[in-house]
């Protein structure tokens, strides 16, 4: 039988990725959900749709009638709290709704995987290292009071009703394609335009901080082992199971540019919500899915800066797998040859 699976967000970082790996299986037809008009090819069918909007996703729902949806939409930042909690709680809302319906319809059982974030747990909740799925959660953000709302939510959803959802509790992502809002996304953009010649330095915030980074290509193979063997009403960490330092990671970046880029600081402090240090225990996910993360953090930058700086071009960033090097050597820059960081005060750039 043809299984009808469908992304909302299809057209985000993550989306773009998992619709592409999903177009590789067969004996499936592959539907997606975003906010402009024009059709990704990888498709076979597309919808401009927001999920704000309760009548438009219950259109939606009722022609594409999924036996899957992967759910990756939201928003981060950028609108008022009001705005979040409209389109991320109200929105995942409106979806499980349709989605109760159309199986009740078809009398067969949906299954819907929704993703969160390690933005639910907060400082409190990530107080204790590394993070498990039973950790108790004290958001302290805006994007993270309404992702944990949803977590909430999806967990009390009836593990015997038309709709089965499981959670999958994603942590920082990174690798090729990676917006501008998010961090490494940015500071590969600022590479690409100082050799350019278009700025003179790259302008960023606090480098003290340490993250669980997961490549992009293995959490949406994640995504894919859960949504098929995860049990409903489970949370799953996507981890990795350590953090790296993001200025070190920063280093490694210029390092694989060929060039040597000033790095101004505006402001060492952390900001209000912005945890020193935390990272996953994926212990739970690899034993229930079979899944861990494999791609090195050395892959994910190199192909991070590979898609942004162009593969070919003269000082390109290393191809796909290569390892990130240094200027002189090595896995990574020797400190007497690491970038010069300043402390400035500059236009804010994150």
């Amino acid at each position: 039988m043809i299984q009808r699976v469908l992304i909302t967000g299809v057209r985000g970082f993550t989306g773009r990725h998992l619709a592409a790996r999903l177009r590789q299986g067969a004996h499936r037809q592959l539907f997606g959900i975003g906010t402009a008009e024009d059709k990704p090819a990888a498709l076979d069918g597309y919808y401009a749709c927001d999920l704000a909007d309760a009548f438009r996703v219950e259109q939606v729902i009722d022609e594409v009638r999924p036996d899957v949806v992967y759910h990756l939409a939201g928003v981060t930042s950028g609108v008022n709290p009001e705005q979040i909690r409209a389109i991320n709680e109200g929105g995942f809302a409106h979806l499980c709704d349709s989605l109760r319906r159309s199986a009740v319809r078809r009398d067969r059982a949906v299954r819907l995987l929704t993703v969160g974030s390690a933005a639910e747990l907060g400082s409190r909740g990530a107080a204790r290292l590394p993070v498990g799925e039973d950790a108790d959660c004290y958001p302290e953000t805006p994007y993270g009071r309404t992702k944990y709302e949803v977590t909430r939510r999806a967990q009390a959803e009836s593990v015997d009703g038309p709709l089965e959802i499981v959670v999958a509790r994603a942590f920082n992502l990174v690798g090729p394609g990676m917006g501008t809002h998010l961090a490494f996304g940015r500071f590969a953009a600022q590479i690409a335009a100082f050799r350019r010649g278009e700025t003179d330095a790259l302008r960023c915030g606090n480098l003290s901080s340490r993250r669980d980074f997961i490549d992009v290509r293995d959490a949406v193979d994640a995504y894919i082992a859960i949504a098929r063997d995860g049990r409903a009403g489970e949370l799953y960490n996507i981890s990795s199971g350590r953090s790296y330092e993001i200025g070190d990671l920063l280093r490694r970046m210029i390092a694989a540019s060929g060039v040597d880029v000033p790095v101004f600081v505006e402001s060492a402090a952390q900001r209000p919500g912005d945890l020193a240090d935390i990272y996953g225990d994926p212990s739970k996910t690899a034993a229930a899915v079979g899944w861990r993360a494999t791609t090195p953090i050395e892959r994910s930058l190199a192909d991070l800066l590979a898609a942004v700086l162009g593969e070919g071009a003269a000082g390109a960033a290393p191809a796909a797998g290569a390892r990130i090097e240094g200027p002189h050597g090595g896995r990574a820059p020797h400190a007497s040859h690491a970038p010069h960081v300043t402390q400035a005060h500059v236009p804010r750039t994150n």
